[in-house]
């Protein structure tokens, strides 16, 4: 294929990725707590990562979300959902829980893309 031929599929990435995280917070910020709403915000959340790394590749996958701040979302979402399920008598510490949740599984799907993704060779498109 010819250098720009995909100019179509980037430009639909650049328009849905910030869409697809924005339908994540709302998800997150609208949706009853205690309903797992922050577990399916997190795979949203995923999904616009996976997105970036198909369209983009691994490199620029890992430049937009370095793995060392997925490694702090995962501690601070285990950490947050840990310490707010410890505290059940506050009014706010379900909502706690699934924000925890989403920061738990956000790294945790951008740790799994950047393994996934780091590891296979890269196909060029001359070579196909």
């Amino acid at each position: 294929m010819k250098p720009g031929a995909h100019i179509m599929i980037s430009a639909t990435a650049r328009l849905y990725a910030p869409l697809i995280v924005l339908f994540a917070l709302s998800l997150l910020a609208v949706a009853p707590s205690g309903s797992g709403i922050g577990f399916v915000a997190g795979l949203a959340a995923g999904l616009a990562l996976m997105l970036h790394a198909l369209v983009f590749g691994a490199a620029a996958s890992a430049r937009a979300f370095p793995p060392w701040l997925s490694r702090v979302f995962v501690a601070l979402g285990l950490a947050t959902a840990s310490v707010s399920v410890g505290v059940p008598g506050l009014a706010f510490a379900p909502r706690i829980v699934e924000a925890g949740a989403f920061l738990l599984t956000q790294g945790a799907c951008a740790l799994v893309i950047v393994a996934l993704f780091g590891r296979a060779p890269t196909l060029r498109d001359g070579e196909w």
